[in-house]
């Protein structure tokens, strides 16, 4: 037998004797661990580590999807009122659009009982609460909100100072803000995209608005019924292409 024909056999047979690698993708590989992230509160200086949750996550960027095609947008450039309105009927919170800009948004539902969706309303007015303590007494009365639209009277960029700003956070877990924006955010030196699923501590969440005069925060109390993908899905078909802004 040829020389070269005596390695191949050689090299074969060493082949055949290693194990078998896993086989990923056809329920035999490993789940991936959850993220995880680690936040300091400013106040208290402590540092703790927080399991991220996928799932809000995956609602953000579902919401953030389906609230483009039903204002038949490619991106919202910063109308943050015309973003929030579109989450808010995508996640069956109202039954119709609210057409206000982001210094309005906080007056349209404070004086509510209930939602059209049927959420029961709680109001937190910036006459009476900072921004950090409306959330920390909504945390109180319940330790992993949802549904949280925060509104402020006043920006810092030009269209901010004349038309406000408005954003909704879709839960806040293990001392961690779930939320997107209307337009890009450096938040603890990284830049988030426009609807990009934003993770941070309240005290990261908080900083970043200080500079922001806040007019209230509302957060809505779910009924029974649950969030579901399917409702988003259902609901991105028709849309009020309102132009508000923040």
């Amino acid at each position: 037998m040829p020389f070269w024909k005596r390695v191949a056999a050689f090299l074969l047979f060493l082949l055949l004797l290693l194990p078998s690698a896993p086989v990923f993708g056809e329920g035999g590989g490993e789940e991936s661990a959850p993220s995880e992230s680690v936040t300091t509160d400013r106040e208290t200086g402590k540092t703790h580590r927080a399991v991220r949750d996928d799932d809000l996550c995956r609602q953000i960027e579902t919401i953030y999807r389906a609230a483009k095609k039903r204002a038949h947008r490619s991106s919202f450039r910063g109308y943050c009122g015309a973003y929030v309105a579109n989450q808010l009927v995508l996640l069956g919170i109202n039954e119709t659009y609210v057409r206000a800009n982001g210094k309005n948004a906080y007056d349209a539902y404070c004086k509510l009982e209930y939602t059209t969706g049927g959420y029961r309303v709680r109001a937190y007015g910036g006459k009476q609460y900072s921004l950090r303590e409306a959330l920390s007494a909504i945390q109180r009365e319940d330790p992993a909100p949802r549904n949280i639209l925060v509104g402020f009277q006043r920006g810092i960029s030009k269209s901010g100072r004349k038309y406000g700003h408005v954003l909704f956070i879709h839960g806040i877990q293990g001392g961690l803000v779930y939320y997107s924006d209307s337009s890009a955010r450096i938040v603890n030196d990284v830049e988030y995209k426009e609807g990009e699923p934003i993770v941070c501590s309240l005290s990261a969440f908080t900083d970043l608005y200080a500079e922001y005069k806040l007019d209230g925060v509302i957060h809505f109390l779910a009924p029974e019924e649950t969030y579901s993908a399917s409702t988003v899905e259902t609901s991105a078909g028709s849309s009020e292409n309102a132009p508000a802004v923040g």
